[in-house]
């Protein structure tokens, strides 16, 4: 199937499903019917990780499901589309979850890591709502990225998957080589800057990235920080 099939495909079973594709969750890659509309977004990402959802879903690009479910490698064709992440026409055989692959597509924001977290700070039903919004969000194609192989197998010991993190090492690799600013337009990483001369890369919350370096101290240390996070 090449890349602009399968796009093609997949917008118009978004406008079959009323579904705007920004907000189309690719864990229905793992699930034969229309995800219920009704379906708690929290239960049905604790649901993928636990390696529950074991069909092959609407719109599956690698044809894998349950352990071999990996979100953010289904949007392949997307990928290759804007960044010429494949050189070939088709993929190879076992093309998504090969672990020579340069590019992998990669997940920005994890869930589960602050999910897990907030049980020992947190009470405010408040937020347990807005977790549901992030759940909804996290298998969405606006938290997908590419990354280097090695990036991505790696990024978790340094940053916890904290996105701002990872930009803020990019950032400091990048700044002096003066392609800081291509790189982030290149990848639509606009969001995650802020509006000033040298686009610095903005803190999930205030002192963030004092915790670079411990691994406690990167999650959110209480309801504020936790707040301003899932925000």
């Amino acid at each position: 199937m090449k890349k602009n099939t399968w796009i093609e495909g997949w917008f118009e079973k978004c406008e079959e499903l009323k579904i705007k594709p920004w907000e189309w969750d690719f864990k229905q890659s793992y699930i034969k019917e229309p995800i219920p509309k009704d379906k708690s977004h929290i239960e049905l990402l604790l649901d993928y990780k636990s390696r529950k959802l074991k069909e092959i879903g609407i719109c599956s690009v690698t044809k894998k499901a349950g352990r071999k479910a990996d979100c953010d490698k289904e949007p392949f064709y997307i990928y290759q589309l804007l960044w010429s992440t494949d050189y070939e026409s088709e993929p190879k055989s076992q093309l998504f979850l090969d672990r020579y692959n340069l590019l992998r597509g990669e997940t920005m924001n994890s869930f589960i890591t602050t999910f897990n977290h907030s049980k020992k700070i947190a009470s405010d039903g408040h937020i347990n709502h807005q977790f549901e919004t992030f759940a909804a969000s996290t298998h969405c194609i606006g938290n997908f990225t590419v990354l280097p192989h090695w990036m991505n197998s790696g990024r978790y010991l340094f940053s916890q998957d904290y996105w701002d993190v990872t930009m803020y090492s990019l950032f400091e690799f990048f700044q002096p080589l003066a392609c800081w600013k291509q790189f982030v337009e290149r990848y639509f990483l606009q969001p995650y800057v802020n509006n000033d001369e040298k686009w610095t890369v903005s803190e999930f919350w205030k002192g963030h990235f004092d915790g670079i370096g411990s691994y406690n101290r990167l999650k959110p240390q209480n309801e504020q920080e936790l707040s301003e996070y899932i925000k």
